[in-house]
């Protein structure tokens, strides 16, 4: 029997007023390239979700977020690479900022970063633009929290 093996990875949408912050992946990356997305990455052993999602915003754009966040869950999914490689689990969440941050500082694996609508992000070349669990689809069920 094949063990089971699961990576968790953490999707931050981080919005202040009606604009979702959306960071593009660079053109050299691997997997998907040129893409715009939310912000994320892998959540490390024995680090909480709240952790996860502090560390992970710092690390992408520079951004310090309160201790006392309070992060909506919007989804999670799973998915394979391929046959090959282990099971991965995304878990989805919102924070809704009450100031916009004064600057974001990129990390080297992003090339820019947009404050956006929703219908300004759908004019993006988004990751899954048409699927249940892509950027677009996440964005569209963080518009229904006010």
């Amino acid at each position: 029997m094949k063990k089971l093996t699961h990576i968790v990875s953490i999707i931050v949408i981080l919005k202040y007023r009606n604009k979702y912050l959306l960071v593009q992946r660079a053109s050299s990356d691997e997997i998907f390239p040129g893409k715009w997305q939310n912000l994320g990455g892998k959540v490390e052993v024995g680090e909480r979700l709240e952790e996860a999602i502090m560390r992970e915003v710092k690390e992408e754009v520079g951004i310090t977020l309160d201790k006392d966040i309070k992060p909506i869950f919007i989804q999670n999914y799973s998915w394979n690479k391929s046959e090959r490689e282990i099971r991965r689990l995304g878990v989805v969440f919102m924070i809704k900022m009450e100031r916009k941050p004064g600057s974001v500082k990129l990390s080297p694996e992003l090339e820019s970063y947009k404050w956006v609508s929703y219908n300004q992000a759908n004019s993006l070349d988004t990751i899954g633009k048409s699927s249940e669990t892509g950027t677009l689809a996440q964005l569209k069920i963080a518009e229904k929290f006010l």
